[in-house]
């Protein structure tokens, strides 16, 4: 190869590898959560939007938790209502992978009704048209 290609490509291939591992990905102000078996009997939630972390451990006070059949009965409506419209699912992600006849842990049930709160309530998007409102520390 002549030199002068060689002098020419060189710093544009530099330039390229440069530019591709300087260029990120922006991350979206809210994912869809995702339910994930980690074995055949335990689950794990994960929400890919950082500040929904923070605001769960500040609004979440076992003092005031309600019982399972409780969360998992909103959880029912707020997945049905997310998954039946496709500009939610498109505006947020994908469908939430839900199965209303599986017995999820507490803390998912818990965790996934705090995620609904957390984008109906801090990120003023209504799923449901009659639903919960987190006020103070009663949730």
């Amino acid at each position: 190869m002549p030199t002068e290609i060689k002098n020419t490509l060189l710093p544009l291939i530099l330039l390229l590898i440069i530019a591709a591992c300087s260029v990120q990905k922006p991350l979206s102000k809210v994912s869809t959560p995702e339910i994930k078996p980690e074995d055949s009997t335990e689950y794990e939630l994960v929400v890919f939007d950082p500040e929904f972390e923070t605001w769960y451990l500040l609004k979440k006070s076992p003092a005031m938790d309600h019982s399972i059949d409780y969360y998992k009965n909103w959880n029912t409506q707020y997945v049905q209502a997310w998954n039946s419209s496709s500009g939610m699912s498109g505006l947020l992600g994908s469908p939430i992978n839900y199965d209303f006849k599986e017995k999820y842990p507490f803390e998912i049930e818990h965790k996934l009704y705090y995620y609904f709160q957390y984008v109906e309530n801090e990120l003023n998007i209504p799923i449901l048209q009659s639903r919960p409102r987190i006020t103070g520390n009663r949730r």
